[in-house]
């Protein structure tokens, strides 16, 4: 038998609470883990795979009944292989547009920090600077216009 791993153990290995996977698990996203004659559930190696791909899925925004979807996919064997996919498709589309947003706001907060030094180098008020960025969409003056 595989190496056996308590909820807990599960919990500090993939970063998710006790209270998450045991509703993970009611919800029917988790439905390959196994229980013990006790009745305590048993993680292998490839339940916290999967619970690191359900955790990757619903990290990155993918609503719990989709979730649900594509476990149910996941049971119904490799013909539903396209599927899941295109699931899989789709979400990383939803990422790589979350990361261009999140690069955008980036390159903002960049302008803005590239400003201050030279701002106050030259004793330009910041409010000054801002509000005339504020007003036309344009950089503060270049040293020589200030």
């Amino acid at each position: 038998m595989n190496e056996a791993f308590s909820i807990g153990q599960v919990a500090e290995k993939t970063g998710l609470s006790i209270h998450t996977i045991r509703y993970y698990e009611k919800e029917g996203i988790l439905p390959f883990i196994k229980r013990n004659e006790s009745g305590l559930r048993i993680f292998e190696f490839e339940d916290i795979q999967w619970i690191n791909l359900i955790n990757c899925l619903r990290s990155t925004g993918m609503p719990i009944a989709q979730l649900k979807d594509y476990a149910d996919l996941t049971l119904q064997g490799d013909q539903t292989g396209d599927k899941r996919l295109e699931i899989l498709e789709k979400q990383k589309e939803k990422i790589e547009e979350q990361v261009n947003t999140l690069k955008s706001y980036i390159d903002l907060l960049n302008l803005q920090m590239e400003w201050y030094p030279r701002l106050k180098k030259e004793n330009v008020p910041f409010d000054h600077a801002m509000k005339a960025w504020l007003k036309d969409g344009k950089l503060p003056p270049e040293d020589n216009e200030l």
